[in-house]
């Protein structure tokens, strides 16, 4: 068995399909596996993916053509999710959808055919992703800053910064921002009317996130004084209230601190 490594993240995965497809090696023959994955197995060769923008960009172009915008949407948000196995996943989904002998009629339908456990699994694993990035857009919760740069902190499980920026950009086309990702060390950045980007393995200076500006911690206290205003004590109920506000978003959040 010879094992294709790549990086966590959409090109690495697509990266990988090309040169696990490329090798000629068959696909019985070769698996997918994340960098990340420390358990090595017995009588495998593994071999590096260096992560290439082109050949993902090819695959990615494959993929839209042959199995459509559904699929590959689907298939592009569970390889943001935070699944060790979803790597092998994908390649074997995309085995079947990007066959010679898969006519396109077929290949389209193929993502719904959730009896195949591959695609059970990347339709999970994509829903998962999706709800948690929907979560993102209402929890998120900006600070400006003394250089008037508006700064929020999450830490999601999946890798949803590529999900929300556009949501973002598009609410704040003339503001510079910034969205730092604590579980990831990523950083969504947004400049002044200019397209929004993100920064892997990068870490913001802890002490910068707290220079905020006078307006700022004065709408902050507004805003908490609000927040136990319209509460009521005699009705509240914690079990319901952690429904809507689940406690893992709630450190994050100004009315929560």
């Amino acid at each position: 068995m010879i094992i294709f490594q790549c990086e966590d993240s959409v090109d690495g995965i697509f990266s990988a399909v090309y040169d696990a497809w490329d090798s000629g090696l068959g696909h019985a023959n070769v698996a997918l596996r994340l960098q990340t994955q420390a358990d090595l197995e017995l009588f495998a060769e593994y071999r590096m993916v260096p992560t290439d923008a082109d050949k993902a960009k090819k695959v990615a172009r494959s993929v839209r053509a042959k199995m459509g915008m559904d699929a590959y949407q689907t298939i592009w948000q569970a390889a943001l999710s935070a699944d060790p196995g979803k790597a092998e996943h994908i390649y074997r989904v995309l085995v079947r959808g990007m066959s010679a002998r898969t006519p396109a009629t077929e290949a389209r339908r193929l993502i719904w055919g959730l009896q195949d456990k591959d695609v059970c699994r990347i339709f999970e694993l994509s829903r998962r992703t999706g709800n948690e990035a929907r979560r993102y857009i209402e929890f998120v919760r900006f600070r400006e800053l003394e250089n008037g740069v508006l700064y929020s902190e999450i830490q999601a499980e999946n890798q949803v910064l590529p999900m929300i920026g556009t949501h973002f950009a598009d609410r704040f086309p003339n503001e510079d921002f910034m969205i730092y990702d604590v579980g990831h060390n990523d950083c969504l950045i947004h400049g002044r009317a200019r397209p929004w980007f993100i920064l892997r393995d990068t870490r913001p200076q802890p002490e910068a996130g707290e220079r905020l500006s006078e307006h700022e911690q004065e709408m902050q206290q507004l805003w908490r004084n609000f927040c136990r205003s319209i509460s009521i004590e005699a009705r509240e109920n914690r079990r319901l209230q952690q429904q809507f506000w689940p406690l893992k978003y709630r450190r994050w959040m100004t009315e929560g601190q």
